[in-house]
């Protein structure tokens, strides 16, 4: 890999050339950002290393330059003691890292070696990706183990399944691979929301009911779920938020496969594969006598977790590139691609809302670009802003990573040329969702709202889990 440090004090170039260099690694030096700025054009370096304050271009100054080239390389900066802040943003506009001085050169060492992974993964051919039925794009070989272990579930009809992963990692994608296996699974796949519907109504909405159960059934009763889903898959989403007393008749359900409508006398038999997906962690949930154990351990038997992006950051690139084209054929735009610059910034965001959010960004880069290639300052805008809505300044605590102020009343300092309730509304809302690991059923209470005043706010924000894509 080639690196272009930057510093102008030709000691540290030195000393950090030499370590670069032992490692395998080709050294460019520049001792100013203008001289940075011709190498780079000249030289086409995969990483460059700069100050952040040097006479003339600093480091900053260099980043904003490098945003007008069509394929600029990775820049992390070196900072001194007390530039956090600045280094911060300085990752907001675009920077890959900052090692702060003096550098450890283990740190070093882990950067060189990510951004050399980076590199190897954006230039992998498509040959290794598999793009199965139903939209699963297949990258790496922890995504085919978990498709092969959805295809031996598939065959265990009778053994419930248990999905766990972050909101957007593709949950229900897997599910759907577990219901139908390698070809086209038999019988209807019905899905349940478990967080969407209120405790009351998960039951008749499970087992369905006869005329007369209960105040408002309708004349005639109505069938259930699980009825439906004969033959087929019933899907439980969101399976963590099912209060402890549904917990215990799903067990039940499990153990006897057995199950009578509400208000009804006639045992049915459950004709049905039960599949259980939930973004907590449910073995937390144990611990906290929010889940049954019982449950927990039964529906363990066929276990999957499907690991976040940030955890497989080598298949961005590739998973980037399925996306992108999907993007472009279903708008029917020609070929488009993305820079090497924009697979690699890819590469490095933290994707917070995993594939959904991923995919989100590409249908916008796809509905924006007029050109062939999509480049980082591209993608860069099309990323959430972070910026509190106006009017709230102390609002920050809750949308800006590491900052822990607290939210008081007494503290609120209003803008007089006007107020963002909406934007404060929903800010709040997805503060409390992160802080309560995304579970309705706390966030509701943390908030002091209804389940079903939460759920219509965040249907009116884009906050659910299938709002923003796939």
């Amino acid at each position: 890999m080639k690196a272009l440090l930057v510093d102008d004090h030709p000691e540290v170039r030195l000393s950090l050339g030499e370590f670069l260099e032992q490692l395998g690694h080709q050294v460019l030096q520049a001792s100013s950002g203008e001289q940075a700025l011709q190498l780079i054009r000249e030289q086409s370096p995969d990483l460059v290393l700069t100050d952040l304050r040097m006479p003339g271009m600093s480091g900053l100054d260099l980043l904003a330059a490098l945003e007008q080239l069509d394929e600029p390389p990775p820049l992390a900066l070196m900072t001194a003691f007390g530039e956090a802040d600045t280094a911060i943003e300085a990752l907001r506009r675009g920077a890959i890292d900052y090692l702060r001085k003096p550098i450890d050169v283990k740190e070093l060492h882990r950067l060189v070696e990510r951004v050399a992974g980076l590199r190897a993964s954006a230039s992998a051919p498509l040959a290794a990706i598999r793009e199965e039925a139903g939209g699963l794009v297949v990258v790496g070989s922890d995504l085919a183990r978990l498709v092969a272990l959805a295809d031996r579930l598939h065959a265990a009809r009778d053994l419930p399944s248990l999905i766990e992963g972050e909101t957007g990692v593709g949950k229900e994608l897997f599910a759907r691979r577990v219901h139908t296996g390698p070809g086209r699974g038999p019988g209807p796949f019905v899905a349940i929301n478990c967080a969407a519907i209120s405790t009351g109504l998960f039951e008749s909405e499970l087992f369905g009911y006869v005329g007369g159960a209960f105040t408002g059934a309708a004349p005639g009763g109505a069938t259930g779920k699980l009825a439906a889903a004969a033959g087929g898959t019933i899907f439980l989403d969101e399976i963590g938020d099912l209060p402890l007393d549904q917990q215990a008749k799903l067990l039940r359900l499990l153990e006897d496969r057995t199950w009578y409508p509400v208000g009804g006398t006639k045992l049915q038999r459950l004709e049905a594969r039960i599949i259980c997906a939930t973004n907590a962690r449910l073995v937390d949930q144990v611990r906290e006598r929010r889940f049954r154990e019982d449950l927990y351990y039964r529906l363990k038997v066929g276990h999957l977790r499907i690991p976040p992006l940030r955890e497989r950051r080598e298949a961005i690139p590739a998973l980037a590139r399925v996306l992108l084209a999907r993007a472009a054929q279903r708008r029917g735009r020609g070929a488009i691609k993305l820079s090497s610059a924009a697979e690699t910034w890819l590469a490095e965001q933290s994707w917070p809302g995993n594939v959904r959010q991923l995919l989100h960004v590409l249908e916008q880069a796809c509905l924006m670009e007029d050109g062939a290639v999509v480049d980082r300052p591209r993608l860069i805008g099309l990323m959430p802003d972070r910026t509190p809505p106006r009017g709230v300044p102390i609002l920050a605590a809750a949308i800006m990573p590491g900052l822990r102020l607290p939210m008081l009343p007494s503290a609120l300092a209003l803008d007089p040329a006007g107020f963002d309730l909406d934007g404060w509304q929903s800010a709040i809302i997805a503060a409390a969702l992160e802080l309560n690991d995304e579970s309705p059923v706390r966030t509701a209470a943390y908030l002091g709202l209804s389940r079903k005043v939460l759920y219509t706010l965040r249907k009116r924000y884009g906050l659910l889990p299938g709002s923003a894509g796939q």
